[in-house]
């Protein structure tokens, strides 16, 4: 991974977009995708600006509301995704490019999946009484 402080706006922009090439690549490769964590990096503002202007949007738009507002977008390459979380009093607390089939947050977990079948057995019935 280049280190991005020493290096021109221009320069760092174009060492990120190699590294989401890099995750891509291998995301399609090896089916392992993988993340750049944008607030852990010395990039200026304008850097990340023009970092999600180059990667453009997609057709995908997610927003979910779970201790805070999170946004989970598209970029116009399928398969690289731009994540923003906010805690919330609406700060951000993290962004990230994300390659991957399906980001990770949208992933249904296990143990929530087990507790909606628990839940279905219920449903059932409340729907078979009114119908």
């Amino acid at each position: 991974m280049t280190d991005v402080r020493f290096l021109p706006d221009d320069k760092a922009v174009d060492a990120k977009l190699e590294e989401v090439a890099g995750l891509l690549r291998r995301l399609i490769d090896d089916s392992e995708g993988g993340s750049i964590d944008l607030r852990g990096l010395p990039l200026p503002p304008s850097c990340i600006e023009t970092l999600d202007q180059c990667l453009g949007h997609g057709e995908i738009i997610v927003v979910m509301d779970a201790a805070g507002r999170s946004e989970i977008r598209e970029t116009s390459l399928p398969g690289v995704w731009w994540t923003k979380h906010a805690d919330g009093a609406g700060r951000v607390i993290a962004m990230l490019i994300e390659a991957a089939v399906t980001p990770g947050n949208l992933r249904a977990d296990v143990v929530d999946m087990k507790r909606g079948q628990g839940r279905l057995p219920g449903l059932i019935k409340i729907a078979c009484r009114t119908a």
